[in-house]
């Protein structure tokens, strides 16, 4: 039985499906006839939940035999025996019943490391499937988003063959990589076939928010790349990073739980070496060895604010990512053709910085803001500030926001170690 209710498709593990009628398939035939077959009707059924479930069903029939039984002539259903966790979980992915498959998973959290004989995971099939909302579940979840399959094949080559473009558009808004080759010497866009797809690969190969992402990755330095939307539109893509820099002294819970989340902006150049060595006051060095200068526009080294001398000297972050994304701080980058403010995400310990209101005389305050947007950190207690994430915001969020509260959506929930 096939159900499809508040967007789930409820495909149940007594449902019978003639796999050869279901193709147009003749029984007996050859492996690479049927995998063609499949992909066409994958690509034309790829808007259509419950068909495509009906036909990656019929597929899974016919290439593992051993892993359903003949009702009748030409019907097939699951294998009793094997009705419990791992294969009722890779049963519920290959149709698409992401409502069952989360509860499997919520229950057994193992699931997630399993493959089938063929040495592919639940990503993989989802992602090949078109599947595109157990695809986003399963990576965060914390799969594996470029996790190597038994052919060497990746999530992304698995949608890219079969056609399912927004599982593409998924899988690189998370940052899934375009220069992985299979065993067939194939990289992604070698196995397009649609012109959108190839598209969408090309513009991630050009995208300084993936390749910054992947180069933090390749050193251990981030983990994630999220994507965070509003009524169903991206607005801000999000890197998270790892805590490198804790001192031992320091408790990680504590960071998480209890030091405050405060924003910086700054310039896309500068966030290899954010990521890497954190933020450094005025006159630190930087990652290269060179010196961290006060851009022109900003108060210079030598003023004295508030009786503090040499205010500039310090680290500066606020709680609000409206003031810390006002162009004369926040920089623009442009991705995907659209324009993205560049700001870090940082955690700061309760009663480490001084506070005082805006420096800033053109900044116009959101509703509700704070009255103190600024926050100095001493230079001898730079550990006291994090840094989690390199978040990139979209510029017409800040051109539309009106209140304070709606900036929340950016906030980190929960932090790497």
């Amino acid at each position: 039985m096939v159900i499809i209710a508040r967007g789930y498709i409820k495909v149940d593990i007594f449902f019978r499906v003639n796999p050869f009628l279901t193709l147009g398939l003749p029984r007996g035939a050859s492996h690479s006839q049927t995998k063609k077959v499949f992909r066409e009707k994958l690509i034309e059924a790829r808007n259509d939940a419950d068909l495509r479930a009906r036909i990656c069903l019929a597929y899974d029939v016919i290439v593992n035999k051993d892993y359903y039984d003949e009702c009748e002539k030409d019907t097939f259903k699951l294998k009793k025996n094997l009705i419990k966790s791992w294969n009722v979980a890779y049963y519920y992915t290959v149709v698409g019943n992401s409502y069952n498959l989360i509860t499997e998973i919520e229950d057994n959290p193992l699931l997630l490391n399993y493959k089938d004989p063929l040495k592919r995971n639940l990503l993989y099939i989802a992602a090949r499937n078109g599947h595109t909302r157990i695809c986003e579940y399963l990576i965060n979840k914390g799969m594996e988003i470029n996790d190597i399959q038994g052919t060497g094949s990746t999530p992304l080559h698995g949608a890219v063959y079969y056609g399912q473009t927004n599982v593409v558009k998924l899988l690189l808004n998370y940052g899934a990589k375009t220069n992985i080759k299979n065993n067939f010497n194939h990289f992604p866009i070698d196995e397009a076939s649609i012109d959108e797809i190839k598209n969408l690969l090309k513009e991630a190969e050009e995208d300084p928010i993936v390749n910054l992402f992947n180069t933090l990755k390749n050193k251990n330095i981030a983990k994630s790349l999220i994507p965070i939307s509003s009524e169903g539109n991206i607005i801000a893509k999000k890197i998270t990073c790892k805590l490198n820099n804790l001192p031992n002294n320091y408790k990680f819970d504590d960071v998480n739980n209890e030091w405050i989340t405060a924003w910086h902006g700054t310039n896309f150049t500068c966030l290899e070496s954010i990521a890497e060595i954190g933020l450094k006051p005025a006159g630190g060095a930087l990652k290269d060895g060179q010196e961290l200068k006060v851009c022109i526009s900003h108060i210079s080294r030598e003023k004295t604010v508030d009786k503090i001398k040499d205010w500039a000297n310090a680290i500066f972050v606020s709680p609000s990512i409206f003031y810390c994304g006002y162009p004369a701080y926040a920089k623009e980058i442009s991705s995907k053709n659209e324009t993205f403010r560049v700001l870090v995400e940082t955690r700061v310990k309760p009663k480490s910085y001084y506070e005082r209101t805006s420096t800033c005389p053109k900044y116009v305050p959101k509703i509700d803001e704070p009255k103190n947007l600024e926050y100095r950190i001493e230079p001898k207690n730079e550990k006291d500030v994090q840094v989690v994430s390199l978040t990139f915001v979209k510029d017409d969020f800040f051109k539309k926001a009106k209140n304070f509260s709606e900036g929340e959506i950016f906030k980190l929930k929960c932090i790497e170690r």
